[in-house]
């Protein structure tokens, strides 16, 4: 958001920014308008869906109160220059001597994460966004027809929708991919909600089914990175499953059925990853994303 009047900026989940092909970080975006003569706010995700009230308090206090606030971009540009960034001028000279306002933000990049049921999909696709948060990744919200449970917002664990929506929803071609689980319960990923996120700056992490990895993967191509974790033999996925304790004997082995046909379609991903051992598919699968991640950047 940009308040010409005010000359104030205010942002939400930066992280990386471009200049034509030239990524910058939010330090030097900052340094960089601040010597435009704009004055920058940032907030997070989480500080916005969570607490907006403060959010529009600190603003409102920013467009008000000016000496604050240029008390706070010294201090700031002092921190700056401490962590070794360059000051003002030479930012706004090295990233962009035409003197252009720097307003584009940086285009996120797109993971996909697929796996049979009990391979560890989730729980390295965890260990990646909490271990590595360097990374910027965030899961893509997808879309429900099913009912909040416990303490889930809408926005932010998933869109709630009903069945009619959904159906409107697939039926204006708004999906990404989707599937109805059971009569009138439906998953799915919208097209808007991905182009949101990469926006924002967001590197976007799809937990998804082997099929809907798939769908996703065809319509980025290259833009995309999938990913398959695969479990070390099918007795071994049965091992994981039945210490889970959580399926019938029934569950278990419609679970396997539909796990060896998943494992056929593996090599339509770009990377596999055999979770034999969870340490070293955790750090298979960051050595991989950190690749993709930084190919863009040198790109």
């Amino acid at each position: 958001m940009v308040c010409i009047r005010e000359k104030l900026i205010v942002e939400i989940d930066g992280g990386y920014h471009f200049i034509d092909n030239q990524s910058v970080s939010d330090a030097e975006r900052t340094a960089y308008l601040e010597a435009q003569g704009y004055r920058v706010l940032r907030f997070t995700n989480e500080e916005v869906l969570h607490d907006i009230e403060t959010v529009l308090k600190r603003i409102k206090k920013m467009v008000e109160n000016n000496s604050e606030l240029e008390t706070n971009v010294q201090s700031e540009s002092q921190d700056f220059d401490a962590k070794g960034i360059s000051c003002r001028e030479s930012v706004v000279e090295d990233l962009n001597p035409q003197g252009a306002p720097l307003l584009r933000r940086g285009g996120g990049r797109l993971i996909i994460v697929s796996a049979p049921s009990g391979s560890g999909k989730s729980t390295i696709v965890n260990w990646l966004m909490e271990t590595h948060p360097e990374l910027n990744l965030a899961f893509s919200i997808s879309c429900t027809s099913r009912a909040p449970r416990g303490t889930e917002q809408n926005g932010v664990e998933y869109f709630f929708l009903t069945p009619e929506e959904f159906r409107q929803k697939i039926a204006n071609d708004e999906f990404l991919e989707y599937e109805e689980v059971y009569e009138d319960r439906f998953y799915g990923t919208l097209k808007e909600q991905v182009v949101r996120q990469r926006e924002a700056g967001q590197n976007v992490v799809f937990d998804v089914d082997v099929k809907g990895g798939c769908n996703i993967k065809e319509h980025y191509g290259d833009e995309a990175l999938s990913l398959f974790i695969q479990p070390p033999s099918i007795e071994e996925l049965r091992r994981r499953l039945v210490n889970r304790g959580t399926d019938s004997p029934e569950a278990i082995e419609d679970r396997l059925a539909k796990a060896a046909y998943e494992l056929t379609f593996a090599e339509r991903f770009d990377c596999v990853v055999v979770n034999d051992d969870l340490a070293t598919a955790e750090a298979d699968a960051y050595r991989i994303v950190s690749e993709f991640l930084s190919e863009e950047k040198n790109g």
